[in-house]
C-alpha cells in the first residue's frame, strides 16, 4: 500500500478511537480538539520517537507556564492592563526557553498556552485534563504514524 494512503487509513482509525474515547466516555474528561492539536504537533515536529519528545515538554511547559501567569493575573486584580503585561512576560519566556534543547520547539510551547487558553484558562484540575489531552494526542501521532508504516509493509512471501 502507497504510505500516504497507509498513514490516511491509520489516521482515519485512530480519530474513530480518539473520538470515542474523548467523547463517548465524557467520564475520561480528554478534551477532543487539544488532541487533535497535539497530534498535529506530533507530525509537525518531524514524527517518530524523536517528536514525542520535540513536542510534549514544550507543550506542557506552555500550559503550566500559562497556568501560572493566569495565577500571577488573578493575584494582581485581573484586570487588562495585568493580563497585557504578565501575557507579554509569558511570550517571552516561552520564546526564550528555547535556549533549552527540551524545551526548543517554541511552536509546541505556544500551542500548548493557546490550549490551555482555549480550555477556559482556570487554575483548576482543567490544567491536568488539558495535559493529559496533550499527552493522548501526541501518543495517538505516534501510533498512527507507527500503524500506517506498518501497513506499508509487504506481506511475507509464502514459502
Amino acid at each position: 500500500m502507497k504510505p500516504l494512503i497507509a498513514l490516511a487509513l491509520s489516521i482515519a482509525a485512530l480519530v474513530a478511537v480518539w473520538v470515542y474515547l474523548s467523547i463517548g466516555l465524557p467520564a475520561l474528561q480528554l478534551i477532543p480538539w487539544i488532541g487533535f492539536v497535539a497530534w498535529a504537533t506530533f507530525f509537525a515536529a518531524g514524527g517518530g520517537k524523536a517528536a514525542i519528545g520535540r513536542s510534549l515538554p514544550p507543550a506542557i511547559a506552555g500550559v503550566l507556564l500559562t497556568a501560572l501567569t493566569m495565577l500571577a493575573v488573578g493575584h494582581a486584580g485581573g484586570g487588562l492592563a495585568a493580563l497585557i503585561v504578565l501575557v507579554a512576560v509569558l511570550a517571552f519566556v516561552l520564546v526564550f526557553m528555547a535556549s533549552h534543547r527540551l524545551l526548543a520547539y517554541t511552536p509546541a510551547a505556544f500551542l500548548g498556552a493557546a490550549t490551555y487558553f482555549g480550555s477556559g484558562g482556570k487554575v483548576d484540575e482543567s490544567i491536568v485534563y488539558v495535559i493529559v489531552s496533550w499527552i493522548a494526542g501526541v501518543g495517538f501521532g505516534y501510533v498512527s504514524e507507527r500503524f500506517g508504516a506498518r501497513l506499508t509493509k509487504p506481506a511475507a512471501a509464502n514459502g
